[in-house]
């Protein structure tokens, strides 16, 4: 009877092997995962940059920050949802196949019906939510218009190619209707670079928009599940200059896709208990941010009105 035995639990160990190599198989295996990428900036292109990040106070730990540095003066942002083109919720990666993107990330959390923002969300005349979240305080805004809209009491010309507001330190009622586009969520690190989250709360893994102090845009995105607070404290910690965050999704299905022609990737996050999975990089999200570069950036080192751009400080 021992042979047998023996033989079951060799049987039984294999089987054990052979799910967890299985499992490992199916994540993504994207570049950016590995552990031979080199922390700090890469230079993708003009006007794009990857980063990868340790936290600082734990650089051997598992928690890495991805993050793709968007100038909005050499690429342009798109909004793409299933309620405005009326078509199925899509993957990162085929969004960005259908709409020439460089870069995807989540727009935001939505309703149970798989369709609707939990905050204000406008792109153009369609809405896919009209209502203002009454606590969500950050609002990402892009495409500013140069059509005959009421002024305010700043001039269009000067309005970002894109922003973060505040919603407690800007006047977005006024800003709002001067942009093409218009997501709302919550805010994370606000005016004065202040965490705006409590300490605590569930683990999960964090796709997020920011803003450095040049203006540029921020893909963020940790697959290691934290709390948003220690998410927080890390980007505050790190070399990025950063100043405003705009939490946009957390759990599996917060990802973040780049398709360059130096480096396509993708970061999906995971369940706390899933160690091996590196989420579903094919789950249908059906609102979905996008940049791509503009068809006539400017000259390097200049702002599109010629005007000299600072070098940013990595």
């Amino acid at each position: 009877m021992r042979a047998p035995r023996r033989a079951a639990a060799v049987l039984a160990v294999l089987g054990m092997l052979l799910a967890a190599a299985l499992a490992h198989a199916d994540e993504p295996h994207p570049a950016g995962m590995g552990a031979d990428d080199t922390p700090g900036w890469t230079e993708l292109d003009t006007g794009l940059q990857l980063g990868i990040f340790p936290a600082p106070d734990a650089p051997d730990g598992p928690e890495r920050i991805v993050a793709v540095r968007i100038d909005p003066a050499y690429y342009e942002f798109s909004l793409h949802t299933t309620s405005e083109e009326g078509e199925p919720a899509l993957s990162l990666t085929d969004w960005a196949r259908r709409h020439d993107l460089n870069a995807v990330i989540n727009a935001s959390m939505y309703l149970p019906d798989a369709r609707t923002s939990t905050g204000y969300l406008r792109n153009g005349a369609h809405l896919n939510n009209p209502r203002i979240g009454g606590n969500l305080g950050a609002f990402f805004v892009f495409g500013p218009l140069s059509s005959d809209l009421p002024q305010a009491d700043l001039p269009q010309a000067d309005l970002p190619q894109a922003d973060l507001l505040d919603r407690t330190a800007d006047p977005w009622e006024t800003l709002l209707p001067q942009y093409r586009s218009v997501v709302q969520n919550y805010r994370l690190i606000g005016a004065n670079r202040r965490i705006l989250w409590p300490q605590g709360g569930p683990l999960y893994s964090v796709a997020a928009v920011g803003q450095d102090g040049s203006g540029a845009i921020l893909f963020l995105h940790c697959r290691e599940p934290l709390t948003a607070w220690r998410f927080a404290t890390i980007l505050l910690a790190l070399p990025i200059d950063i100043r405003d965050v705009m939490y946009v999704e957390g759990g599996p299905q917060a990802g973040l896709y780049l398709r360059t022609p130096v480096r396509t990737d993708i970061w999906m996050g995971r369940h706390p208990a899933d160690f091996w999975s590196g989420g579903n990089a094919a789950a249908p999200l059906p609102n979905v941010l996008g940049a791509r570069r503009k068809a006539t950036p400017p000259q390097p080192g200049l702002f599109p009105d010629g005007r000299e751009r600072p070098t940013p400080q990595f």
